[in-house]
């Protein structure tokens, strides 16, 4: 991986992932072998299987980075007004969809949905529940906050979140993932999150149920 995060608290675990992620783009996950990643890593076989049970083991636990990475940190704060609210969904926006688009994230679900297509369904049961899931719920509690604070109406947060996302995110990653369209860069991201944000703006009306 070109950003050089810390995917694992023991070096040996992580030198693994970084060279199976290398391996995986550049030959693809059926050409490449346990033997090149060990040599690349500078590690042997024993330590390999000593984290890993399998080839498809080694790129869940990628997948389950991957998708981490796309998870809100820290916890989205508690609005406390409707200006609030707006600037911390505009900047969640931008954070998430940077990440969502991340060239290295790309190559990972290609490589994590190329692969769920052969039957993988351990890969895909990752995608959702370490990616999908936590963004939701946290997104939902956001929405949640802002309804107990009288900021939107309880009742549309559904139609709200499905709104956002869509504004948000739009065909950007499929187009992403095809290479139709060159990843979209961080003015175009910043523009994204912004139109999105207006969209929730105008959608947006008080919850008035207790007046």
């Amino acid at each position: 991986m070109n950003e050089r995060s810390k995917i694992s608290d023991d070096p040996r675990r992580g030198a693994i992932l970084q060279a199976a992620f290398d391996v995986f783009v550049e030959k693809g996950f059926d050409a490449a072998t346990t033997a090149e990643i060990v040599r690349r890593a500078k590690t042997s076989k024993r330590t390999l299987y000593a984290f890993f049970a399998s080839k498809q083991d080694i790129l869940t636990a990628l997948v389950r980075y991957g998708s981490q990475k796309l998870q809100p940190s820290p916890e989205l704060p508690a609005p406390q007004n409707r200006a609030q609210f707006l600037a911390v969904l505009e900047q969640f926006g931008r954070g998430f969809l940077g990440e969502l688009l991340h060239p290295e994230r790309t190559a990972m679900y290609r490589l994590a949905i190329a692969e769920a297509g052969r039957g993988g369904a351990l890969v895909a049961r990752e995608l959702d529940a370490n990616g999908r899931q936590p963004v939701m719920r946290a997104a939902t509690r956001f929405f949640d906050q802002a309804a107990a604070r009288g900021i939107i109406r309880r009742a549309d947060i559904a139609t709200l979140l499905s709104v956002y996302f869509s504004v948000l995110i739009g065909f950007a990653q499929l187009q992403t993932l095809l290479g139709t369209e060159p990843p979209l860069d961080a003015e175009a991201i910043a523009q994204r999150a912004a139109l999105a944000t207006r969209a929730m703006e105008r959608m947006m009306q008080p919850d008035n149920s207790d007046s």
